[in-house]
């Protein structure tokens, strides 16, 4: 049943898509032929659960605002976004206050495409358009924001979610949902050794010695290593920066996503380490 969905629901995007001049020739002959390339777009139905996407055509510039202009050209959910790279090629995509993801009145769903409460709404737009930009485009780690920069925080979910990190899809948020609520600093157990492919991170001497929260690590891979204190955040326990890295502590799982420099990636406690 899910498989005759799956494949009515395609033709009736692709027969809409074609309508709105997503994949016609007309839109393709008013722009240069070296700017429009094949560009998949994604559509993620099943949240939280990790399946692959829904695939479908579209041509259209590498760009956030043309994939995300195609999204809603396809859905008739208002994709209102800007974007930026920076110099290590991470992508933050800005969402606007017009667009669906905040104002319900900016939905015109494609028939068979509702969704009956936010929630659902919500994830499905936020996980089409990270698969889409990630797949499309190739980028390794895709931010959110809003409001022009602000955190994302989208207190219409149950529970409220925010997104200090990069994204990682409904999947991950859905099954540490208990981690929304911000803990105490003494909580948050940075302590011990963790690995991952690109080295071991070690972290020593969490605590608050007068000017705030803090912890002293050591990263190194067999070729390079690095070191250097941290600063928590005084607002959020489970986040810290060291430039160029800022380390994103996951309660559930016990697992620090670090972002920027040499030692880059998801690392996992390999030690049974307490504060």
């Amino acid at each position: 049943m899910k498989k005759i969905f799956a494949l009515l629901l395609a033709l009736a995007l692709l027969l809409g898509f074609a309508a709105c001049g997503g994949i016609g020739k007309d839109k393709t002959e008013t722009t240069t032929a070296a700017a429009l390339v094949p560009r998949p777009l994604y559509l993620v139905m099943d949240i939280g659960w990790g399946d692959g996407p829904e695939e479908y055509p579209f041509e259209g510039e590498a760009t956030v605002e043309s994939l995300a202009a195609g999204l809603t050209a396809m859905t008739g959910y208002a994709f209102t976004v800007t974007s930026n790279t920076d110099e290590n090629g991470a992508i933050t995509i800005d969402w606007s206050a017009n667009s669906s993801l905040f104002d319900g009145e900016a939905a015109e769903p494609v028939e068979g495409l509702e969704f009956y409460d936010y929630d659902g709404m919500a994830w499905f737009m936020l996980d089409s358009l990270c698969r889409t930009i990630v797949r499309s485009i190739g980028v390794q780690e895709l931010f959110y924001t809003m409001d022009g920069g602000k955190e994302l925080v989208l207190e219409n979910l149950s529970p409220p979610v925010f997104f200090p990190g990069p994204y990682m899809l409904s999947e991950y948020y859905l099954n540490n949902a208990f981690n929304y609520e911000i803990p105490e600093h003494a909580d948050v157990n940075w302590w011990g050794e963790y690995g991952c492919e690109a080295g071991i991170l070690n972290i020593v001497n969490y605590n608050d010695k007068g000017m705030g929260w803090s912890f002293h690590f050591t990263f190194s891979n067999g070729e390079i290593e690095d070191e250097g204190t941290a600063a928590v955040d005084p607002k959020d326990p489970r986040q810290a920066e060291y430039v160029p890295y800022v380390f994103n502590f996951n309660m559930w799982d016990e697992t620090i996503v670090v972002t920027g420099g040499d030692f880059a990636g998801t690392y996992r406690r390999t030690d049974d380490a307490v504060g």
